[in-house]
């Protein structure tokens, strides 16, 4: 049950989800009679573990290669690209290790619950059990006294027999 969980955990973080943030600005002119609206349209792809640790290693290597060549603006670049995708990759393992802990937690739930259900299952069966022992004791008691009763009229049947044989 746990392997399936966590397999079934590790397909989902897998998953590549995109959100869209956009962001408007108006501005007008003094004259208030121009007016220019900015749409800003920021994506961010929630990447797996190893993708984003792809993403790290090309921008290591893109830095690596503007510093070698000595191209300012490109190292710059390089730089805030490093930058985002060590971001992008923190990030991406944090929400691993949180999926990891939500599984872990939901099958030490589901053990949980199975120890109570297994638990009061024991109590039931304790019960039953007790309710047929009583029963048992009941039905051995009434046969008991049957048989008492039955050897009784026996004894009685007896007796008048030996006394009506006498009698004649």
């Amino acid at each position: 049950m746990k392997k399936i969980l966590f397999a079934a955990s590790a397909v989902l973080l897998t998953v590549v989800v995109s959100c869209k943030k956009e962001n408007s600005t108006v501005v007008t002119t003094d004259g208030g009679t121009d007016t220019v609206a900015v749409v800003h349209t920021e994506e961010t792809t929630v990447l797996s573990e190893t993708e984003a640790k792809a993403k790290v290693d090309k921008a290591q290597a893109d830095l690596d290669a503007a510093i070698k060549k000595g191209d300012k603006a490109a190292e710059e670049t390089a730089r805030k690209a490093l930058a985002d995708a060590n971001t992008a990759w923190d990030q991406t393992k944090a929400a691993v290790n949180s999926a990891a802990q939500d599984v872990k937690d939901g099958v030490n739930n589901a053990v949980d619950k199975t120890n109570e259900a297994a638990k009061d299952a024991k109590a039931d069966l304790k019960t039953a059990a007790q309710d047929v022992k009583a029963d048992v004791n009941k039905a051995a008691q009434d046969t008991k006294d049957a048989t008492k009763k039955a050897a009784g009229d026996v004894k009685d049947a007896y007796n008048k027999t030996l006394e009506s044989a006498k009698a004649k």
